[in-house]
């Protein structure tokens, strides 16, 4: 073995001494091996859940400007403001128009001018699959 990688600890005399041909387990007990490696990964659990609860006591929005949100200290509002959504601004309004004068003729009514509708969520699109899978399921089978 190289000097440099000598070690006087007891974990890596015992991983040497298993390396080199004996079967030598960790304490000397595989049901003490097991048990301290199975605290161990209790231990990393329990240390990754605190340092998650930490993160969402000091980081309460959920996500802001994470999810593409401009954070201007503005208090995070669930439901978009209807009035947003609904109207279109007059100058919007007023180059449409003028498009459509220009290709149709001035002689073409507009009807009506919407503004577009936001896109369905990732987990909107998923329920819908599973909504389609599930019927076919149930008409593909016999009622009894």
């Amino acid at each position: 073995m190289h000097p440099l990688f000598t070690f006087t600890s007891p974990l890596f005399a015992a991983a040497s001494a298993a390396g080199a041909g004996s079967n030598a387990v960790l304490f000397g007990n595989r049901g003490l091996a097991l048990a301290a490696i199975l605290a161990g990964v209790a231990v990393f659990i329990a240390l990754i859940a605190l340092i998650g609860r930490v993160l969402a006591a000091t980081h309460p929005d959920g996500g802001g400007a994470a999810a593409g949100q401009e954070d201007a200290g503005a208090p995070f509002s669930a439901a978009p403001v209807a009035s947003a959504i609904d109207s279109v601004p007059l100058a919007e309004m007023a180059a449409i128009a003028a498009a459509i004068s220009v290709v149709l003729g001035p002689k073409v009514k507009i009807a009506e001018i919407r503004a577009p509708q936001p896109a369905p969520s990732v987990e909107a699109i998923m329920q819908m699959w599973a909504l389609e899978g599930r019927r076919q399921i149930y008409t593909s089978h016999n009622v009894r």
